[in-house]
């Protein structure tokens, strides 16, 4: 479409690209300068923060991003990749769609563990509350309307989640670890002390942290966990697609027995 037949829809402004005859800028940088000088980490720290990082933020950028680029078939994600992608093999588009939609509070939800930070932080300071005291007044808040603690537990890792170890360890080298880190830390073990239930921090919590530490805002968190998934619900869907056979499952039939219309 030619720049003379294109129609500006009114109403409509962005900080984030400037694009115009012969002008692609992100964030002020001109596209193709970006594509010479950038990594991707880089770009999508610099799309999305709207600053590019400092090298030590890359780096645990570039980790975060390698957090859950999968995680087989036990994933509900890859799982629903691959059974989109087994009905419509044509095009791996709509298994990874499939995959995409099932980023939620339940499987990629590294925001709800920001949502508690920012909460905690919130008390401590407009309430005077210390770091312990609101902690604890998160928990008891949780347990007392039957609410899950985010970023806690997982059924293959029971006793550590290694993809938060390293995440952790790779924030803290690179010095991208803090106050955010710190309150999150002491929320499990305040959740340890008042349940008698020892989860370990899992990947989504910690991702939670490590983004909280660099500056991302809870609601942009669920897409790059997306992103860091996407890897993989491409493998998967490309796998699919070669085998051009029907993912179905049995299921057990729990209800009344077959009976005849009166």
């Amino acid at each position: 479409m030619s720049a003379e037949k294109a129609i500006p829809i009114p109403g409509y402004e962005s900080s984030v690209t400037d694009v115009g005859f012969h002008k692609i800028n992100v964030r002020g940088y001109p596209l193709a300068d970006i594509i010479r000088k950038l990594t991707f980490t880089e770009t999508v720290f610099l799309t999305i923060r709207g600053e590019l990082p400092t090298e030590k933020q890359t780096r645990v950028m570039d980790a975060v991003l390698c957090g859950i680029v999968d995680h087989g078939l036990f994933a509900p994600t890859s799982l629903a990749t691959r059974v989109v992608a087994s009905a419509a093999p044509d095009s791996i588009m709509t298994g990874v769609a499939a995959g995409m939609l099932t980023v939620g509070a339940v499987t990629v939800s590294p925001q709800d563990t920001a949502v508690v930070i920012e909460e905690a932080l919130k008390m401590m300071k407009e309430e005077g509350m210390s770091k312990e005291e609101a902690a604890t007044k998160i928990v008891e808040d949780h347990k007392a309307n039957r609410k899950r603690m985010p970023g806690l537990g997982h059924p293959l890792h029971p006793t550590g989640d290694p993809r938060a170890i390293a995440l952790k360890e790779v924030a803290v080298e690179n010095g991208v670890w803090g106050e955010k880190g710190d309150i999150y830390e002491e929320i499990h073990r305040a959740f340890a002390e008042i349940t008698g239930k020892s989860f370990p921090i899992n990947i989504d919590g910690m991702m939670g942290c490590v983004l909280s530490e660099l500056g991302f805002l809870p609601k942009e968190m669920a897409g790059v966990a997306a992103l860091s998934f996407m890897p993989g619900m491409i493998a998967h869907a490309v796998e699919e697609s070669k085998t051009i056979k029907l993912r179905v499952a049995e299921c057990e039939y729990t209800g009344v027995p077959e009976r005849k219309l009166p």
